[in-house]
């Protein structure tokens, strides 16, 4: 299966982007805590301040898409005005995700007529 993004849902989509060419695989899924601010005293002593939400983030890579590809990428990301407004984002597992694209648009031609890039999505917590 393949991934597949939505404005604003997949129920009634305004934009779609169903990719032609499927992102790399290991797809990476990073999960951190954001909200912790960590510092050090001079003696060595931690301290963190945490606002106990987890964020979970998907990058997907695409390697020499098509430009017809990069183009819905770029309605897209210009559609959410980056992370301004959420989107749907079904996963390879075709697991439905409500997110934010965090990175700025980086896809770069690569070769005639295809472009590569990566996009980095944020998972809103429920």
């Amino acid at each position: 299966m393949g991934v597949e993004f939505y404005f604003p849902t997949v129920a009634a989509p305004s934009v779609q982007w169903i990719p032609l060419k499927q992102p790399e695989y290991p797809a990476q899924e990073p999960v951190d805590y954001p909200g912790q601010l960590i510092a050090e005293t001079a003696s060595g002593r931690i301290y963190v301040q945490d606002k106990g939400q987890r964020a979970e983030r998907f990058i997907l890579t695409f390697d020499r898409i098509s430009q017809a590809d990069r183009n819905n990428a770029l309605t897209l990301f210009n559609t959410v005005k980056k992370a301004a407004n959420t989107f749907e984002y079904l996963d390879r597992d075709q697991n439905l995700h409500t997110v934010r694209w965090l990175n700025g648009f980086d896809f770069q031609l690569v070769i005639l007529d295809r472009w590569s890039g990566s996009i980095e999505l944020l998972k809103e917590n429920a």
